[in-house]
This record gives C-alpha cells, structure tokens and sequence, in this order.
C-alpha cells in the first residue's frame, strides 16, 4: 500500500477517498477464507487515484484462481460504496507470493486449525524442499 510520500501532489479530496476505500476494502473477506480479509491475505495490493476516480488494485494467488471473479465483483461492490465510479484492476505481475499474507493472517489460520506457509517464498529451500 502507499505510504504518506506517495500522496504528494495529491488533492486532500483524493487522499480521503483513496483512504476511506481502502477502509471499506478492509470488510471484503477471501471466499475460500473466509476469516481473512483480502488485505490479509496480501491479494489487496493498493488503491490507487487516477482521472477522478479510485482503482482497486488486486492480485490473485494463482493464475486461473476460481476467486477471482468473486473477489473483484466483491471489492468493486465494496469500493462503489464510497466511490461510485471506482474500478478494478487484475495485476498478475508480480506474482502473488505467501509472502504478503500478514502474520494477523498467519495466526488466525493457526486459531481456525489451518497451518499458515513458513519460510520466504525466495528462499531456495522454501521453493524446492531442499
């Protein structure tokens, strides 16, 4: 997500609207998890302000996921509750990585008795089982 710098140049009206979506994105839940948010989950990349109106930016955790239909109808659901004209975009580069699910995340698989990914997707061993 953007960090305070990147709203340089920003209107005050863009600002707020970027982040009271990004508030309201907070509800959306993963359909197949669904005690976790799709920020949590690391599949809700940014929101962004361009020519007047907010995009939601998301990623699915793999090409072809069957979610992904169900997320963006439900993250354009969500968004339209605050900005009527917000859009979604699909970005599949880079690739979504168990990387971005948030250690919030992490525990309330373990509490709902799912055991959450160790290690860092760009550790050789984590990739190869070595």
């Amino acid at each position: 997500m953007k960090d305070v710098g990147d709203y340089i140049g920003k209107s005050p009206k863009a600002i707020a609207l970027v982040k009271a979506v990004k508030c309201q994105l907070e509800n959306v839940m993963d359909p197949e998890l669904p005690f976790l948010s799709i920020s949590e989950m690391g599949i809700l990349r940014d929101v962004v302000f361009e020519n007047d109106h907010t995009i939601c930016v998301i990623t699915p955790t793999y090409s072809g996921c069957p979610a992904t239909d169900v997320i963006s109808q439900d993250v354009l659901a969500a968004a339209r509750t605050i900005d009527p004209m917000s859009e979604i975009l699909i970005a599949m580069s880079p690739a979504w990585t168990t990387d971005w699910i948030s250690e919030e995340a992490r525990e309330k698989m373990t509490r709902n008795g799912i055991a959450p990914p160790e290690g860092q997707s760009h550790d050789r061993a984590f990739l190869t089982g070595d």
